[in-house]
């Protein structure tokens, strides 16, 4: 019986190594892909995350499912790493062929790097897939439908969302949407024309490039998040005395660039332990902003 339980411990042991040996795997993926992020106002990469799995939690998706789609969404930009900043400011309608060309390998790239770890086969595939269309007009492989990964139709729709919302249309640190006020309204206002240029071409699109669930989806829980957004404030607050639940006011970055709080972001304990960290070393003001 010793001899029993000795063996269970160790490959209980060993089942926890390899999980935190994932996990970490993918925290170091998840860090270089933030590197192509440089002209967003807050994480691309964590919003795409968050809010697909918000809908793939709606549509059903269940434990691994919805843990690989949060993962792929999280990683989808890694092929981008090793593009020149030219390439990443501009919007696809404003490349060149070559650039467009380039562009549109970046699938491809993140899936021969995943492709070579099994635990992340399913993922490598979702990011391959999450620029397909349902009319075959995507990239790389022109699928149509049901072909498609039902994880990378989420990611598609949350992507085009996030960008055309929240990427810059000038290449410095700042948007003028940046929340600085004390409310909420300079930003709803400010990204207003494009919320709703999105918006109808999400929806005149559904069911033509985009499953429709999920366009009706995403617009009713922006639509609500903005609703909401309108009643709070912004307030700088010391960082000892943020809370959990409050989200993040505006983007900061450490003095070498790298974003350490995004704006929008939801705080918690062991978030603001790190930011407490960073303000102590004077990487971070002592005071934030913070919306309440």
């Amino acid at each position: 019986m010793d001899e029993l339980k000795e063996n269970e411990e160790l490959i209980e042991n060993l089942t926890n190594q390899l999980v935190e040996q994932f996990l970490t795997n993918i925290e170091i993926l998840e860090k270089l892909t933030v590197l192509t992020e440089k002209f967003f106002d807050g994480n691309h990469s964590k919003f795409v995350s968050e809010k697909s799995a918000i809908i793939g939690n709606e549509l059903g998706f269940k434990d691994e499912s919805l843990t690989e789609l949060k993962i792929s969404a999280a990683l989808h930009d890694l092929g981008k790493i090793g593009f020149n900043d030219t390439l990443l400011f501009k919007n696809v309608s404003e490349m060149e062929p070559n650039e467009l060309k380039t562009y549109h390998k970046h699938p491809e790239i993140a899936y021969n790097v995943l492709k070579t770890n099994p635990h992340f086969s399913e993922i490598a595939k979702i990011i391959l897939q999450h620029h397909e269309k349902l009319d075959g007009t995507g990239f790389p492989f022109h699928l149509t439908s049901e072909k498609i990964h039902p994880a990378a139709k989420i990611i598609n729709v949350v992507d085009i969302y996030h960008i055309a919302i929240f990427k810059r249309r000038t290449s410095g640190k700042k948007n003028i949407t940046t929340l600085q006020s004390i409310n909420t309204a300079s930003f709803l206002e400010g990204t207003k024309e494009r919320f709703n240029n999105v918006m109808n071409y999400l929806y005149n699109k559904r069911g033509v490039q985009f499953e429709k669930k999920i366009v009706e989806i995403l617009i009713e829980i922006e639509t609500d998040e903005r609703r909401k957004m309108g009643a709070k404030s912004v307030v700088r607050l010391p960082v000892n005395q943020i809370e959990a639940g409050m989200r993040v006011g505006d983007d900061y970055y450490t003095s070498y660039g790298m974003l350490i709080a995004s704006r929008g972001e939801m705080l918690t304990n062991e978030n603001i332990r790190a930011l407490l960290r960073f303000a102590e070393n004077g990487e971070l003001p002592m005071k934030i902003l913070v919306i309440v």
